[in-house]
């Protein structure tokens, strides 16, 4: 079975671009953030699993903010001063290696792999609407100092 999470989200689509090579800047460190587990194995179970480990490791989201691609890493749970941050990639950020090593083709989409994935994109929801509600006003007014930026060129 094939699902199209973004379609079943409302259509929207997230991309996340993420610069080793960037220097340090205060406020851009989200590319530093982990996933909490590693796919090992390409089949369904492989797939299940790192699912479920990834997300139960996880404490942060990335998640649109301002104009795009601007995002902001947000907890999606309480975490405690130097506590490491994770999040999850996705099972194919770990698949295509091993996938290029074998020359097999990557695990289908069954309906127990799209459930776990409808969860780690509801998480990245709830994420953005907790962000939406909690810093709206600071999100309007980064569109708005970009829209000018733009108007000004």
């Amino acid at each position: 079975m094939h699902a199209d999470i973004a379609q079943d989200l409302g259509g929207a689509a997230m991309f996340l671009d993420v610069d080793m090579m960037r220097p340090e800047s205060p406020g851009w460190d989200s590319h530093r953030i982990n996933d909490g587990a590693t796919a090992l194995i390409n089949s369904e179970d492989g797939v299940l699993t790192y699912y479920r480990a990834s997300r139960q490791a996880k404490n942060s989201v990335h998640v649109p903010f301002g104009p795009s691609p601007i995002l902001a890493t947000v907890t999606t749970k309480k975490v405690k001063r130097g506590e490491e941050l994770f999040t999850t990639y996705g099972c194919s950020y770990w698949l295509a290696p091993l996938m290029e090593e074998t020359g097999e083709s990557e695990t289908g989409m069954t309906d127990n792999i799209v459930l776990e994935a409808k969860e780690v994109a509801m998480d990245v929801l709830k994420g953005m609407k907790g962000a939406a509600l909690t810093h709206g006003s600071e999100a309007a007014q980064l569109q708005a100092e970009f829209d000018k930026l733009c108007a000004a060129k």
